[in-house]
């Protein structure tokens, strides 16, 4: 058996590979530490790898040793800020040769040459190893995060109306983002709206905060906690491991737990680059 190991682009057909990585890394690291698994399951792993790697805007490197597929690492460039995510690792490979910084590095270097805003990620706190190594490569943490899931707390606010995004939305939206980001997130909120996952919150006739869905692989802008609330409100359920909460944001967080949500695990969401202070209330997806 060698022990080089060759990075290069990942295309369609490597999609079974990184899927079954994903689930057993995933799996492992969880179980070590007694939390539940991130992708949940094989069949969301398989369906979440043909997906990313058919969107355009997706970019992806997978690490080969011996014609086997080790790892793989995924970029989301559909915007000016580049979404990190996931990077995995396959546990028999866990210790040869560095492999996720190989795979990290070679996103990284893209990127500056892409001359990318930015670099986000978020990371899952309980892994050290991934948090040494983002911090190695000169990530910064931005956000201690909590994730959520739960019931659906179901009051409303008669100020407020939640319904369906649609395509005369999306100026606005993004607008929106711009505002309290400083980056909108057009290409991803377009993708979703299309699919008729998006939702948007008006007060007093205009639009004051979208949802690209509810739990873990989407984001939500508000301009107050109480859009996001309303959004929260609004859903069927919360999707995946649940959503995502920057926990120095004291009344979000109080109010989740008043509604008898309940905290999952804790995340960290890590940045190269630009990153201007959100100037109002948001949820972050899973890649930022």
């Amino acid at each position: 058996m060698s022990n080089e190991i060759m990075v290069r682009t990942a295309t369609p057909n490597d999609a079974a590979q990184c899927a079954r990585i994903m689930f057993d890394a995933f799996e492992n690291i969880a179980t070590t530490h007694g939390f539940p698994i991130e992708p949940q399951t094989r069949e969301f792993c398989d369906f979440h790898m043909a997906s990313a790697l058919a969107t355009d805007g997706t970019f992806a490197l997978v690490a080969v040793r011996d014609d086997d597929i080790i790892g793989s690492a995924f970029a989301d460039e559909r915007g000016a800020v580049v979404g990190i995510g996931p990077v995995t690792v396959d546990p028999v490979a866990q210790d040869a040769g560095g492999v996720g910084r190989l795979l990290m590095q070679g996103l990284l270097d893209r990127e500056r040459d892409r001359q990318a805003a930015g670099v986000r990620l978020v990371q899952t706190a309980y892994n050290y190893r991934s948090f040494s190594l983002y911090a190695k490569l000169g990530f910064e943490v931005r956000e201690p995060l909590s994730v959520f899931n739960g019931t659906v707390p179901r009051s409303a606010n008669p100020s407020q109306t939640v319904r369906p995004a649609t395509g005369v939305d999306l100026n606005e939206c993004n607008a929106l983002c711009r505002r309290v980001h400083g980056y909108d997130r057009s290409d991803e909120l377009a993708a979703w709206t299309g699919l008729g996952m998006a939702q948007v919150v008006e007060s007093s006739g205009r639009i004051t905060g979208y949802a690209t869905g509810l739990g873990y692989g989407w984001h939500a802008v508000g301009e107050s906690n109480a859009d996001i609330i309303a959004l929260l409100q609004s859903a069927e359920m919360y999707l995946g491991l649940g959503f995502l909460v920057p926990s120095r944001n004291t009344e979000l967080m109080q109010w989740c737990l008043n509604s008898g949500l309940r905290i999952v695990q804790q995340s960290t969401l890590m940045t190269i680059g630009d990153y201007p202070a959100p100037q109002g209330a948001w949820l972050p997806s899973i890649v930022y």
